[in-house]
């Protein structure tokens, strides 16, 4: 193996020799990768030539990714001592105001449609819009669905009781990426 790999959440992957231990840089795909592993000569400095290709991969590649990378800027940048806010925001959002709506509309509809269909849907959309999951927003909307379906269908949890559940799931993932996301350092400069 003449060169390591190490893969970002974000797609790009920081490329470094093995045999000189130096760090080459950032690349955005793997053509851009493989042009910085062919450019590199052990002993010599790094130079940041990158064909025209590589670039236009990687300027592609930033603005697909604009969004999250503001909110990556904006969890990295909350200070500490708002985070216990950054979280009760979490919780008032994803977990409380749906309820709220949820007891509100259960005079008007069915438990089945309000705690099932409405229940999860903010968080899984929080999670699939605003967080960039979208695969995971819509597979724990889909499971929780069905779990709580059957839950309600069985009779084993009461549908007032079902109302408390039913954000619960989707608030505790969404607090837990929002943790795992401020606890990220920040990226290395990006070498093109």
């Amino acid at each position: 193996m003449r060169y390591y790999r190490r893969y970002h959440p974000d797609g790009r992957c920081l490329i470094i020799c093995t045999r000189c231990f130096t760090t080459l840089g950032i690349a955005a795909g793997f053509t851009a990768a493989t042009e910085l592993e062919g450019q590199h000569v052990c002993g010599q400095p790094v130079r940041p030539n990158v064909s025209n290709a590589a670039l236009k991969s990687y300027a592609t590649f930033r603005d697909h990714d604009r969004g999250s990378e503001r909110l990556l800027d904006f969890l990295r940048q909350v200070d500490r001592k708002y985070v216990v806010v950054l979280f009760a925001v979490i919780a008032l959002m994803v977990y409380a105001l749906p309820n709220l709506v949820e007891f509100a509309a259960l005079r008007y509809a069915s438990p089945w449609v309000v705690n099932i269909a409405f229940g999860d849907l903010v968080g899984c959309l929080c999670l699939a819009l605003v967080l960039r999951m979208p695969r995971t927003g819509v597979i724990l909307y889909l499971g929780l669905s069905l779990l709580e379906g059957w839950l309600y269908a069985t009779g084993m949890v009461s549908p007032a009781t079902l109302a408390w559940i039913t954000d619960a799931v989707p608030t505790l993932v969404v607090a837990g990426r929002v943790a795992q996301l401020r606890a990220t350092a920040a990226p290395p400069p990006i070498v093109a």
